[in-house]
């Protein structure tokens, strides 16, 4: 018999306030709200690390011990040899290595793709080997957990707010009018209200990446894994993105993991864990101080965008006027292009207008008035 699943969850995001600045940094956005240090606000957001040092651990993912062997014919290949780590709810843990430490195979099993060869991995409650039943799998995949991918793996036939929608609609928890209404929501929530309807190849990269964004998180999953999420990314964007994962996180406590090889990264993290030959080297636990002082560094970084991308369309909504040279206090008919050629430069003049013959007065530039191509 297989495992009946009750995934019952209340909708709140659709009666959120909306906004459709292309800017996440709206003052009405729960993504983006600020939180000061020193404010009432500020005292109800604990560092996860903290109450795990307190005794207050909430373990929502353990690994103890977890290998992973690719086989490539009747050879081995291990990509991961012992992990052992704990993810405590509300953390940021950033995979820093490498290239072919074992980061996304860490991540692939973490996110259930991918089954441990051997160890013990229990993901929010449920116990994770080779032998997990597919079902169950797919049920972690679509409802608990959302992964936002380097490459954005967006559907290409399908608009934005399409994409969002489908994953609500493979869990078929809520009704059609429902599910538009939270894709709608999720999208202006990261600044793409006017973007609902825009297939992928028709928006930027780091649109794409705010439309994954809104994709991994519409079925309030308990775990986001971010797979390089800005590698493919400019700077403004990767700012964007971050201000976005970064007051999920500090709002609505939402746990991540995300690898990553940039340095830059790691001064988000509460911890990083450092993987190289598919083991881990050693683990660093962040300074809370600085690690609020580089989120509020940020969120400045983002603001001054929002604010130079809003001075960008006053100068574009200015009213231009087209004024031709005759109407210029300081205009001259000496200074006219054409005449200037026809009397300096006469071979020239003949040459570049055919046509023309020398007009009355050629003899005294004085007298010669503008003459219209």
């Amino acid at each position: 018999m297989q495992p009946a699943f009750t995934a019952e969850r209340q909708i709140d995001a659709v009666a959120q306030p909306r906004y459709d600045e292309p800017s996440a940094l709206s003052h009405t956005s729960p993504l983006a709200t600020t939180v000061h240090r020193g404010s009432t606000a500020s005292a109800s957001i604990r560092d996860p690390i903290a109450d795990a040092n307190e005794g207050a651990t909430d373990i929502i993912i353990s690994c103890e011990n977890v290998h992973k062997t690719y086989l490539l014919g009747i050879e081995g290949i291990p990509a991961l040899r012992g992990v052992s780590v704990d993810v405590v709810r509300g953390e940021m843990l950033v995979i820093y290595g490498t290239s072919g430490g074992g980061k996304s195979t860490l991540l692939n099993v973490l996110g259930t793709i991918d089954v441990p060869t051997k160890g013990n991995l229990e993901l929010l409650g449920t116990r994770v080997t080779d032998s997990t039943a597919d079902n169950i799998l797919a049920f972690l995949r679509c409802e608990r957990i959302g992964f936002v991918f380097q490459s954005f793996n967006l559907l290409s036939s399908m608009t934005a707010v399409e994409n969002v929608e489908l994953p609500m609609i493979i869990a078929g928890h809520r009704s059609r009018s429902e599910i538009r209404a939270r894709a709608t929501d999720l999208l202006r929530h990261v600044g793409l209200g006017h973007r609902l309807d825009h297939f992928p190849s028709q928006l930027s990269g780091g649109e794409q990446q705010r439309v994954t964004i809104s994709r991994a998180l519409a079925n309030e999953p308990d775990v986001l894994l971010l797979d390089e999420p800005t590698g493919d990314l400019d700077t403004r964007n990767t700012h964007l993105i971050m201000s976005i994962l970064l007051n999920l996180n500090r709002q609505k406590r939402l746990t991540m993991i995300m690898v990553t090889h940039d340095v830059y990264m790691k001064q988000y993290a509460h911890r990083i864990l450092y993987l190289r030959d598919g083991k881990v080297s050693h683990v660093e636990t962040n300074d809370p101080h600085r690690r609020l002082a580089a989120v509020d560094a940020n969120d400045a970084v983002v603001e001054q965008h929002r604010v130079e991308r809003s001075r960008g369309r006053q100068f574009q909504d200015a009213e231009w006027v087209l004024r031709q040279p005759q109407e210029y206090e300081t205009y001259t008919s000496k200074a006219s292009p054409d005449v200037f050629t026809q009397h300096e430069q006469p071979a020239l003049f003949a040459k570049l207008f055919p046509s023309r013959r020398q007009p009355l007065g050629a003899g005294d530039p004085s007298q010669v008035t503008t003459l219209g191509i």
